[in-house]
């Protein structure tokens, strides 16, 4: 908050610089250049007033619900900040997925005022979990928000949230903007929102494990340890089964067929496929370990009126026509577990070291960051200075990897192509570009380790 003041202020500053340049340049004979000065710091306020007012889109699957529509759903809701001691919450969504969460959109008054919280709620979760597991997932969920150290840091979390708008809007403006700007007030300011993000991310990084199991205590003390162990195990059995079953989905509607009821094909599935240790994510073992561990037969699911009610609503949405019945979708899908669980071993067959020396030359002086992507996604940041080894799995065939920086980094794509079961190591290094004013990241070697 103390920096982003002072960048204002240093706006502000620069802004009568320019107007003093511009008005008396010929009694001091300074130079005319000197006026886009003024020109970074009204783009500075500028771009700083639309972050504040930025508001990321929703996702397109998000879709907002009524109380009309889900009366049961905002009265389960209410009960839970009720007995949190939270504010109710602002809007419901329903989304396609197995997942839930609780989000705060960024806005100015965060930083004074208490946020307005708003849920998503997956209809993979809401078609299969009973009454009581919903509980559950909701305690957890608000039960972030009612612990002591998110209870401080709304503040932080609404200027994190301010750095990411601003980062946002700068990587949605082209390139060509910041040729003007690489040495402006906007490039600093960039570098410092960004530097703000880095270190709110890894101080959240920190926190997320002890947050997550203090979400559950508080979770334990409402609905008891034994329903949140069997929300837990039924929670991550349903995401899996959801990714096999979207998966199986899409080679069908490749082939021109349409799963009729693919929510009920869902639960039908769960006949042939309950989760086990190996294929539930760590965080979520440690979890149920926590609570008492795997050894327990998973009890018969209770009253669903939730259930019951989104199935109504989704039938009265669902139109007919000819494709294939939730049982014999999810009879098909029984083998296509295998094949799924052999491609999900394949996408990691592959061990990859991307590696850069530690000052490998003289410049830069300061620390330099950027991300590193394979295949578009981000595998880690990279730093000038420090260096880095990032160590990821990948699956065989060709892949792309390219740095990347909102300015001051070109990065050279590198494409390459790998063997099943091997292992590979990726020298990076870099150059300054003078005439560009720019730092070049490239690939120096690639080697094969085994």
């Amino acid at each position: 908050m103390v920096g982003t003041c002072l960048f204002t202020a240093g706006a502000v500053v620069s802004i009568w610089f320019g107007y003093y340049v511009a008005r008396y340049q010929q009694e001091h004979g300074l130079p005319v250049g000197l006026v886009l000065l003024a020109v970074a710091g009204c783009l500075l306020l500028w771009e700083m007033g639309k972050a504040f007012r930025f508001k990321a889109d929703l996702p397109g699957s998000f879709r907002s619900v009524t109380e009309a529509e889900y009366p049961e759903l905002f009265k389960l809701a209410k009960e839970v900040t009720d007995a949190l001691g939270l504010s109710p919450v602002r809007r419901i969504y329903l989304c396609p997925e197995a997942k839930a969460a609780v989000f705060i959109r960024p806005e100015l008054r965060n930083l004074l005022r208490e946020p307005r919280r708003e849920l998503v709620m997956g209809l993979g979760f809401l078609t299969q979990l009973d009454d009581e597991e919903l509980r559950a997932v909701l305690f957890h969920e608000f039960g972030h928000y009612a612990q002591r150290e998110m209870r401080h840091s709304l503040s932080v979390y609404a200027v994190g949230q301010f750095s990411r708008s601003f980062v946002a809007i700068r990587e949605q403006r082209k390139q060509g903007v910041w040729e003007m700007q690489v040495k402006s007030q906007m490039l600093l300011f960039t570098y410092f929102a960004i530097w703000v993000c880095d270190g709110i991310n890894r101080a959240y990084a920190r926190l997320a494990r002890r947050m997550e199991w203090e979400a559950d205590d508080v979770t334990a003390k409402y609905v008891g340890k034994e329903t949140l162990r069997r929300a837990l195990w039924h929670a991550a059995g349903i995401r899996y089964n959801y990714e096999v079953a979207r998966w199986g989905a899409e080679i069908l509607r490749e082939r021109g067929i349409a799963v009729k009821d693919f929510y009920g094909a869902l639960g039908a599935v769960r006949k042939y496929s309950q989760p086990t240790r190996e294929m539930l994510p760590r965080g979520i073992v440690e979890r149920i370990e926590r609570l008492g561990g795997f050894a327990f037969e998973e009890a018969e699911r209770g009253n669903g009126t939730i259930r019951q009610a989104v199935a109504e609503a989704m039938a009265t949405e669902r139109t007919g026509g000819a494709g294939c019945s939730a049982e014999r979708f999810a009879r098909w899908l029984r083998e296509g577990f295998v094949v799924y669980a052999r491609e999900k071993a394949l996408a990691r067959a592959v061990a990859l070291e991307v590696r850069l020396e530690r000052r490998r030359h003289t410049l830069p002086f300061a620390e330099g960051k950027y991300r590193l992507l394979l295949d578009g996604k981000e595998i880690g940041m990279g730093n000038f200075m420090k260096g880095y080894t990032l160590k990821r799995r990948t699956s065989p065939g060709r892949h792309t990897l390219v740095a990347y920086a909102p300015s001051g980094i070109v990065g050279v794509p590198f494409e390459f192509e790998v063997e099943e079961g091997r292992s590979y190591r990726i020298e990076m290094d870099y150059r300054y570009r003078w005439r560009g004013t720019c730092y070049v990241m490239f690939v120096e070697k690639m080697e094969v380790l085994g």
